[in-house]
């Protein structure tokens, strides 16, 4: 949502990309048993964790908040850091941790387990006015294209996602509206009897 003041419903326009699974990356045969975030916290699993403003690292403080979970309870949460999928993975994978936030492709190149978090949609924004230039067509021809969809389906954890479709912001983030919303009712809410 951090993205919502600069893009203008109308004069910016979305176009489908991919769908990517995010999870946990974990030795093979998940020998503790990880079902997700929740069994970081108290537990014995080291968690190597992204770079502060990775999207990954975003995703993982917000997972965290949505789930009422205490960062500082899981075990290495401040201390080991990397900067790439594949570089957490190869902390998972050498022993340096026991976990590690990523995609699962990253966890499949280095023969890890992988437990689904959440899955995120990704989007090219496109001015309007754009939609019709010539190299926008292109692109979207090329993502709506069979070689497009070979090279998604041949990576674990993605599928495509309105490939080469134009969304609007409304239609494609259901979020947009709900602090919109949420700020209506509460003006015309009837006030609280004191």
């Amino acid at each position: 949502q951090g993205l919502k003041p600069l893009l203008k419903p109308g004069r910016h326009k979305l176009i489908g990309c991919t769908r990517r699974t995010q999870g946990l990356m974990v030795a093979k045969g998940n020998p503790l048993k990880l079902t997700g975030l929740a069994d970081l916290v108290d537990g014995a699993a080291r968690f190597v964790n992204r770079q502060e403003g990775s999207g990954t690292r975003l995703l993982t403080d917000h997972l965290l908040v949505q789930l009422k979970l205490n960062p500082a309870r899981i075990a290495l949460y401040h201390q080991t850091v990397e900067d790439s999928h594949m570089a957490v993975a190869a902390a998972v994978a050498s022993g340096v941790g026991d976990a590690g936030m990523g995609i699962e492709a990253a966890a499949r190149s280095f023969g890890l387990d992988f437990v689904p978090v959440m899955t995120e949609d990704y989007f090219l924004v496109c001015l309007k006015d754009a939609l019709e230039h010539p190299a926008v067509l292109k692109l979207r021809d090329a993502l709506q294209g069979p070689e497009w969809a070979t090279t998604v389906a041949e990576l674990p954890g993605y599928t495509l996602s309105h490939s080469g479709e134009v969304l609007s912001l409304t239609r494609a983030l259901p979020w947009w509206n709900f602090r919109d919303r949420k700020a209506r009712e509460a003006a015309t809410a009837e006030p609280a009897a004191e």
